[in-house]
């Protein structure tokens, strides 16, 4: 299988951090998280689909559920992502826009990218990197100013539910009573508040929970059934159609790696 990095990946609650040498590109895909992308020793590259010229960024910002392919050869990069229903990721979406990826200015990017890069090369532990990777975020949302978009308080409720069962099977009938709803208005508002369909979510936060199982020791079966997939192969199609490659496909650097999920 092609390696398409060596780094550090780093999972917290609401966003994870991918930090390290990108290899080779990946495949056409889309996610729910808005992503960060910042050249640490050079360009990151991306283009909406395979037929298509690569477009060089210093640092861009990916909204949720854009198909976009990568690719960074040879260079060191940082990979930060954020749920768009956080108040962070509402201030990014409302700075930078949904429709297209976001191409940052050389002197913000560098300034971003500077401390993540310094860390990472020094060794430091995951708890530091995780912290500078939120406060980046911070910094760069927060010349969206007050944020204006809102999350109704059902869908909060439902997101917490789902977030707390991914190890079994859910229903929208189940999850439409936690929140209050009728499941038609639920699966409506669900849209309109997050952007993507219910069972779409649901399948969106079973990834990260077992990529932040099996990037910390459990074995990719494990994770798999842990997030309540059906087995390991189930697990590397949804992460190749959500991340556009396997799971497998990304190495861990053993010599600094001491990844676990954060609190």
């Amino acid at each position: 299988m092609q390696i398409a990095g060596i780094g550090r990946f780093i999972f917290w609650d609401g966003g994870s951090l991918w930090i390290g040498l990108a290899a080779a590109a990946g495949d056409r895909h889309a996610h729910h998280a808005i992503q960060l992308s910042l050249g640490l020793s050079g360009a990151v590259q991306f283009r909406p689909d395979a037929s298509s010229p690569w477009t060089r960024y210093a640092a861009a910002v990916i909204p949720s559920d854009l198909p976009h392919v990568f690719q960074a050869p040879g260079n060191q990069v940082a990979q930060i992502f954020v749920e768009p229903e956080s108040t962070t990721g509402g201030k990014l979406l409302q700075r930078f826009g949904t429709d297209a990826i976001a191409a940052l200015d050389e002197d913000e990017a560098r300034r971003l990218a500077a401390p993540l890069a310094a860390q990472y090369n020094d060794g430091a532990d995951d708890e530091t990197l995780a912290a500078t990777a939120t406060q980046t975020l911070a910094r760069l949302a927060g010349d969206a100013g007050p944020l204006q978009r809102t999350t109704d308080a059902r869908i909060v409720a439902a997101i917490e539910e789902i977030w707390c069962r991914l190890d079994e099977p859910l229903t929208l009938a189940e999850i439409a009573r936690v929140a209050g709803l009728s499941e038609g208005r639920l699966r409506h508002l669900f849209v309109e508040q997050t952007g993507v369909p219910f069972r779409a979510y649901v399948l969106w936060a079973r990834l990260n929970r077992a990529l932040g199982l099996g990037y910390t020791g459990t074995s990719w079966t494990e994770a798999a059934h842990a997030a309540n997939f059906a087995d390991s192969a189930h697990l590397t199609r949804t992460c190749r159609r959500m991340f556009g490659l396997a799971p497998t496909a990304l190495r861990l650097d053993h010599t600094l790696q001491s990844s676990r999920m954060l609190a």
